[in-house]
């Protein structure tokens, strides 16, 4: 698993990078404390979860949250200090999908970090499937690789998804 964390509290990037590490050992952690270098991370890795503080010195983070919808479906926890009800409910409308409030509590934090996996999680199709072929372009779904005349692409999870869905052999 990758994960992106926007924040720029040393301190509280370490205590969620160990709340991930003790959970799933295997996790790459990224992280800055610039919402947009943060965009940046995003576009180029592709995680599979976005930890965002709302209180980033460069750019507001509801803007940070608004523009990743742009280019990505990855999804989004807010953790910020921001508990005020209206704050909330424009995270969530701004497409979080959760929003939690410092201080927070680790045990929580994780169950509500696997609850969004789960909900976001989309079902994969059947392994060894075979690639799709349509001239030039061919997408592995073992791999999830896709290529155009031979040259690999890198395509953002919502382009992938579109591909996916609509070669999807098994689809009905």
């Amino acid at each position: 698993m990758k994960v992106v964390i926007i924040e720029d509290q040393a301190e509280l990037v370490e205590a969620v990078s160990m709340c991930f590490e003790l959970r799933w050992p295997d996790v790459i952690i990224l992280s800055t404390g610039e919402g947009i270098k943060g965009l940046e991370l995003i576009e180029a890795e592709s995680p599979d979860v976005v930890i965002l503080d709302l209180g980033l010195p460069d750019i507001d983070g509801f803007e940070v949250l608004r523009q990743i919808h742009l280019f990505s479906d990855v999804p989004i926890i807010v953790l910020t200090v921001r508990n005020q009800k209206m704050d909330i409910v424009r995270g969530l409308e701004l497409g979080a999908d959760d929003y939690i409030t410092k201080p927070f509590d680790h045990i929580e934090f994780l169950a509500r970090v696997k609850a969004v996996l789960r909900r976001t999680s989309m079902p994969q199709l059947k392994r060894n499937t075979e690639p799709f072929q349509s001239g030039k372009l061919r997408i592995d779904f073992d791999t999830q690789e896709v290529s155009l005349g031979g040259e690999k692409m890198k395509l953002t999870p919502i382009e992938y998804n579109l591909l996916q869905h609509e070669a999807d052999p098994h689809r009905v």
